[in-house]
């Protein structure tokens, strides 16, 4: 009887465009909860944020595109915010937003997929803070029983599944994989775009 393996170790055994595609995938999905910070407390310019995620789109799909890792980190690390400098909640998504998109330009001027895999532990992460904040203080039990860490864990499966039965990550798979999961049309934690 063969087991299949979990599914971090699904993740690992992607490719490093494959993990990429993923990471780029959830970590556009959770752009709406910086914009949101952004307008609610006016900080940052949540623009900085999707031109990466474009930028790394565009080199996912082999288009000649100049990405400059140094000084797109030096602008992505003006825009993240301190969590002592905000007394609101949404200062936490916009955070793991910002690490999110951090972690994919590391990872493509390392040339290393170790962290990508996080990517998908942290917006797990900020759906589990945000039940938190809204429900008080629940058990981890009732965290991953909630509605919304079901939807979360069930869109990432989802993907990961979408990714491993299309290996070749030709163009027309990104931008059609792109526009489904944009058409979702909420965030990781309910945030609309």
């Amino acid at each position: 009887m063969s087991k299949q393996p979990g599914f971090f170790t699904r993740i690992k055994n992607l490719s490093f465009e494959q993990q990429l595609t993923f990471a780029n995938v959830l970590s556009e999905r959770m752009l709406p909860n910086y914009r949101l910070f952004s307008d609610s407390v006016n900080y940052g310019n949540p623009q900085v944020l999707a031109t990466i995620v474009d930028l790394i789109w565009q080199k996912l799909a082999k288009q000649s595109v100049k990405l400059n890792l140094e000084v797109q980190q030096n602008k992505l690390s003006e825009q993240i915010p301190e969590t002592q400098e905000f007394d609101c909640f949404g200062v936490i998504p916009a955070i793991d937003c910002s690490m999110a998109i951090n972690t994919m330009l590391v990872a493509l001027e390392q040339k290393l997929d170790e962290d990508l895999i996080n990517i998908s532990k942290l917006s797990s992460s900020t759906v589990a803070s945000y039940i938190t904040a809204m429900e008080g203080d629940i058990s981890d039990e009732a965290t991953f029983a909630h509605e919304m860490m079901v939807e979360e864990k069930a869109l990432q499966q989802y993907l990961l599944e979408r990714i491993e039965e299309n290996p070749k990550l030709t163009p027309g798979f990104l931008k059609e994989l792109r526009q489904e999961f944009k058409g979702f049309g909420v965030s990781n934690i309910g945030i609309e775009y």
